[in-house]
């Protein structure tokens, strides 16, 4: 059998274990684990996945940025495969004038504390819907030592006008007894300690504490992540991840050219947006073959950009984001060069919730939701206790303004008008548009979205 376990023959008792808020907020990673090596690290949660298959080396090896260690590098692509996969799955659910936003990592964050506990073909299948079985270390214990290194690269202070800061926290109903290895590798490679409350006796009180801590990480953000009814006195277990940005634009757009101009979110339909302006050397590509432009706009500091992407004439948006693949876009974004471009982009507010469980099931995630299938006797210390996931959450903030993202709020002066240099390129994004967020170095995906409606936000 592939996923180990030593777990013994568990019981089956009437608990289900809850459901984890994921959501957007603050807190810097473990300082000290940063320096760590391997065997610094006792990773020895209770069951241990190894891949059986031998994962084929590239033709060309890969440059590996300075200072980067291969694996996390591996970890990266991994969490960036499943952001792709997620965000086109969500893509196919929703409509296509429905905004879209969400943080991909801090969900991989998330599914990985639960991996801690996880057995059996629980465990595979979160190996496999997260791509972590694509890391040349093939046991799943490792994960948690990159995804602490990566952690690390992320969150470190990049500019003194950015923040990019991640946050975990577990909390367990106070009438059971935790895992003491799931509680110390949750500690110490997340961050995540456990607070205890009394979800058997007042759930809903235990629910609006967890939603509390959410809004006070995220400046008052992410309000109401878990709602009525999603913790019941069933509830083992939360676990909440979250992440937190604020950057200022590298070049900041000038207030005096923001002028109201129509987006059009379909052939039928448009609306007036503040839209601004600019005209400066930025990395850009237009790619015929493949019907989009790119460009990427950084933030201060340089290593947190965001990368717009813009359909083409003759080219949806659906389309695009049908055939869009981690290859793909690795190569887009290595075509990118720099470039004199008028850009035009709407300043806007998005803001997207939605449970986990549907897509993720279609993805593979099954056993993990199932009372009668998952196993996840490595979170208790009486793993005699069958638990499940009976929900996830996601809940996630944008806004994009003249000083960058999720920066102060400045009213704009709005121009009567606008010269273009017809030789310059433009990238003028007067309709739906795809946007990332990421850390530019290895490509780390933080946040994804598709602005297809940004009216009324302003």
């Amino acid at each position: 059998m592939v996923p180990n376990s030593t777990s013994g023959k568990m019981k089956l008792l009437p608990y289900t274990w809850a459901l984890w808020a994921l959501a957007l907020c603050s807190v810097q990673a473990t300082k000290d684990i940063c320096n760590a090596k391997p065997k610094d690290l006792p990773l020895e949660p209770m069951c241990i996945y190894r891949n059986p298959e031998e994962i084929q080396p590239t033709k060309e090896p890969e440059k590996i940025p300075t200072g980067t260690n291969p694996r996390v590098l591996e970890l990266s692509k991994a969490n960036s495969r499943f952001a792709i996969s997620f965000f086109k799955q969500l893509a196919e659910e929703k409509s296509s004038n429905e905004n879209i936003f969400l943080s991909p990592i801090s969900i991989s964050t998330a599914f990985a504390m639960t991996k801690l506990g996880a057995c059996n073909t629980t465990l595979e299948q979160l190996m496999k819907v997260f791509q972590f079985n694509m890391i040349k270390e093939k046991t799943s214990d490792q994960v948690h030592f990159f995804f602490a290194k990566l952690n690390c690269r992320l969150y470190r202070k990049k500019h003194e006008t950015t923040e990019l800061i991640s946050a975990n926290r577990l909390f367990g109903d106070k009438s059971k007894v935790f895992n003491e290895t799931f509680q110390q590798i949750s500690e110490m490679v997340y961050g995540a300690k456990l607070m205890p409350l009394n979800f058997k006796e007042n759930p809903d009180a235990s629910r609006i504490t967890i939603n509390e801590w959410i809004a006070n990480k995220t400046e008052n953000r992410i309000k109401d992540t878990l709602p009525e009814g999603s913790i019941d006195s069933n509830t083992v277990l939360v676990l909440v991840n979250a992440i937190y940005f604020k950057g200022q634009w590298k070049h900041k757009f000038d207030k005096l050219n923001v002028m109201k101009v129509d987006f059009h979110i379909s052939p039928t339909q448009t609306c007036l947006v503040p839209m601004m302006y600019q005209e400066k050397k930025f990395q850009y590509a237009k790619i015929v073959d493949h019907k989009v432009k790119i460009l990427e706009l950084p933030y201060n500091g340089g290593e947190i950009t965001m990368v717009l992407i813009l359909p083409i004439e003759g080219a949806t948006l659906s389309e695009v984001v049908e055939n869009l693949n981690l290859n793909k876009l690795d190569a887009w974004l290595r075509v990118m060069k720099e470039t004199t471009v008028a850009v035009q982009i709407p300043r806007f507010r998005i803001e997207d919730s939605f449970s986990l469980k549907k897509q993720l099931t279609k993805m593979g995630l099954e056993h993990l939701f199932s009372p009668t299938n998952a196993s996840l006797p490595g979170m208790v210390a009486d793993n005699d206790v069958n638990l499940y996931i009976s929900n996830a959450y996601h809940k996630a903030f944008l806004e994009v303004n003249e000083e960058g993202s999720e920066a102060s709020a400045a009213t704009a002066v709005v121009a009567t008008g606008r010269s273009l240099n017809i030789y310059r390129e433009q990238f003028v994004a007067d309709q739906p548009f795809l946007l990332l967020i990421r850390e530019s170095s290895i490509n780390a995906l933080i946040f994804t979205g598709r602005v297809s409606n940004p009216c009324g936000s302003n």
